[in-house]
């Protein structure tokens, strides 16, 4: 009678032993599944909330846009005001300029990015296959950067335009989220990066007619 009860006790204590394992195993799953959009912040859906932009605009020091092989760097200065920063290969005559934004400069970038924060989701789309939807050849890509300028807040890549001609296919870099947001959001910033070319065009224009001139 006395080893039956035993024998009982025993597996009770081994049940809440593997209970207690399980339960340590889930957990870290959990702390595993969140670490893998660390570089979205600390949301493990970015999409969920119905905002395309993890945190406001007043939390982004930084914007890289990549469109037609070029990187474009939109960047804040010391009063919090946007200016383009330019360096690099694909910068033309920009080169050479002051850290410090204009007041047209900064209303420009300002006001276009302005309708990325206030981007919706219009829906959402979990899947791997995601070359219906034009995101793994993406025409224009965007990384946004906070205070801590080593890893982006978000980066996302836009792929087709959808087929109610009214929305566009983004892809949240990293993950295998799918989200559909309103066209004219996609639009507003290829028109920011056309109106830098168009700088740089003048530029390169202005100084090769002073050289001819000299």
């Amino acid at each position: 009678m006395r080893s039956n009860s035993t024998l009982k006790i025993v597996w009770v204590i081994l049940f809440w032993l593997i209970a207690f394992i399980v339960f340590i195993n889930l957990n870290q799953s959990g702390d595993n599944a969140a670490g893998s959009h660390a570089g979205h912040g600390d949301h493990k859906n970015i999409f969920e909330s119905g905002a395309l932009l993890p945190v406001g605009l007043s939390e982004i020091y930084s914007v890289e846009l990549v469109y037609q092989g070029d990187l474009y760097l939109l960047e804040k200065d010391d009063s919090g005001h946007w200016f383009y920063h330019a360096h690099g290969t694909t910068n033309g005559v920009l080169a050479s300029h002051e850290h410090v934004a204009t007041p047209d400069e900064n209303e420009t970038i300002a006001v276009s990015l302005m309708g990325l924060e206030n981007a919706r989701v219009e829906r959402r789309l979990k899947t791997r296959e995601k070359d219906e939807y034009g995101v793994t050849k993406p025409s224009l890509i965007s990384l946004l950067y906070g205070w801590d300028k080593s890893r982006p807040v978000s980066q996302f890549a836009f792929g087709d335009l959808a087929t109610d001609r009214l929305s566009r296919y983004i892809h949240l870099v990293g993950s295998d989220q799918v989200a559909m947001i309103a066209d004219y959001q996609y639009t507003n910033l290829i028109e920011l990066v056309e109106k830098i070319q168009t700088i740089n065009r003048e530029a390169n224009q202005e100084i090769s007619k002073t050289q001819a001139d000299q």
